[in-house]
């Protein structure tokens, strides 16, 4: 509910807006995006796609094709970048792109100003806070965020205040709320978005993001989880056997009560969960673009 109410506030913004600047995850390039930033924010102003977390991909192998996927579809003003590394080349190629941007469109009732101000959106958790403070840091030197940043989806709650990133031409940016396609019923969506850490750990079940992991390295003919768990036998589509394999490997161990017997000692396998979800968060596998089935590259 509270996306829905921080979406209708963004759509309050737009007359005081120049431009809308979008953060994706990498990891993800197609999926997951909210089309309602189209419909109500993009057909209305100018906009930028910036796809974040490029260091978990192989660039050389998916940049060209996704760059194809959007232009085929419109999307012509798109920029890869790390904001978490705050790539100095990255941060600057989007400053050039944002003021082509801004001086290249018709201002109508902000004509007057002589700032220009921009929103940044996306889907929770794709580094939107990160761009902003990589952005004010580069071109303003100043170090301390300003903008609160998290590991976790759902730090940024409300629209924040404007942040000035930029003294010569002056250009403040809005921090937002993320903002999940409230008509995603497409459960293999949802998972990519659980295994990328992009909506909260309550709305699935850990056991079962790590069950599609397993899944989906088999299907896509990634092994390398083979090896780096060592498990015997080499590849398999039952999570039971990887987690028991992580454990054993491990040691991992919990106590538990038993009634009337005192406590007895067994494999710890949400640890175990965990630990296998983080090869894939960690940039640990062969590959790590969830979308590559649905992109015809070289």
């Amino acid at each position: 509910m509270h996306m829905g109410v921080q979406m209708k506030k963004m759509e309050g913004k737009l007359r005081t807006v120049d431009l809308i600047v979008e953060v994706h995850d990498a990891r993800i390039p197609l999926s997951g995006r909210n089309p309602e930033f189209y419909q109500k924010l993009y057909a209305i102003r100018p906009h930028i796609l910036v796809i974040n977390k490029m260091d978990l991909v192989d660039m050389k192998k998916y940049k060209e094709p996704v760059e194809d996927y959007y232009r085929a579809r419109g999307v012509n003003n798109i920029l890869w970048t790390d904001c978490k590394r705050r790539l100095g080349r990255a941060l600057k190629d989007l400053q050039h792109l944002m003021l082509e941007c801004l001086r290249g469109d018709h201002r109508f009732n902000r004509a007057v100003k002589t700032e220009y101000q921009v929103m940044v959106v996306g889907i929770p958790n794709v580094g939107k806070s990160s761009l902003i403070n990589s952005l004010r840091s580069n071109n303003l030197g100043i170090k301390h965020s300003a903008v609160i940043e998290g590991a976790r989806p759902g730090v940024t709650v409300r629209m924040q205040n404007r942040v000035r990133v930029l003294d010569r031409p002056p250009i403040y940016v809005l921090d937002t709320p993320g903002v999940l396609n409230p008509y995603a019923r497409n459960s293999e969506e949802t998972m990519k978005l659980a295994l990328c850490d992009l909506i909260l750990e309550s709305a699935t079940k850990p056991h079962y993001v790590a069950d599609y992991l397993l899944y989906w390295l088999n299907r896509t003919g990634d092994t390398s989880y083979v090896d780096l768990l060592k498990i015997a036998g080499g590849p398999t589509d039952d999570i039971k056997k990887v987690l028991l394999a992580i454990c054993k490997g491990q040691d991992l161990r919990v106590k538990t009560m038993m009634s009337g017997t005192g406590y007895a000692e067994r494999w710890d396998f949400d640890r175990a969960v965990k630990i296998f979800v983080s090869l894939f968060r960690k940039g640990q596998l062969v590959d790590h673009c969830l979308d590559k089935d649905e992109l015809v590259y070289r």
